[in-house]
């Protein structure tokens, strides 16, 4: 999805024209959100921020990050264990170090393990359907089905990072961002 179609998702979610848009996100013209959900222009990152803010979402929400290497994971895995509570666990063999087989990561955070929760469970769905794709009487039927599941998962998956609650870090108190 390009930033101009994330805006207009977002947008059309909290059921606000363009302009109430412009105007939350500190005077933007009508126009030019027009011209950014058209992909005619790219904001800047301060007009971004500010539409971000307007929406009630992360700028993050906006970013694309190339992850191709095992340094580019584990950049972000570290990164998130600084700022939340991020638990690795996995059994141990006879020497007593975690079997890497079995290392698991969980955050201590229900709202975010509920929301991955989720996300599993719709992934679960779709490869359900792509494994079980000789029961299906034709290519047609089956593309189609696997298209309204990736659908569905795209959905799911967007409404699941459409959230502005804290995470902290050793804080037992959620909060809103403002």
């Amino acid at each position: 999805m390009t930033v101009g179609e994330k805006i207009k998702t977002y947008r059309t979610m909290r059921g606000i024209s363009q302009k109430m848009l412009g105007e939350l996100a500190g005077g933007i013209n009508e126009v030019t959100i027009r011209k950014y959900e058209a992909g005619d222009r790219n904001p800047k990152p301060d007009q971004l921020l500010k539409i971000a803010n307007a929406l009630g979402i992360s700028i993050n929400l906006f970013m694309d990050f190339d992850i191709e290497t095992v340094s580019d994971v584990l950049s972000l895995i570290f990164k998130m264990d600084e700022q939340i509570d991020v638990d690795f666990q996995g059994k141990k063999n006879s020497k007593g170090v975690i079997d890497p087989k079995t290392l698991t990561l969980r955050f201590n955070h229900p709202q975010i393990n509920e929301r991955l929760a989720k996300w599993a469970q719709a992934k679960a769905a779709l490869q359900k359907t792509v494994d079980s794709r000789d029961e299906f009487s034709s290519d047609e039927e089956y593309n189609a089905e696997v298209a309204e599941l990736m659908g569905m998962c795209a959905r799911i998956k967007q409404s699941l990072v459409d959230s502005n609650l804290m995470v902290m870090k050793d804080s037992n108190d959620m909060s809103i961002k403002i």
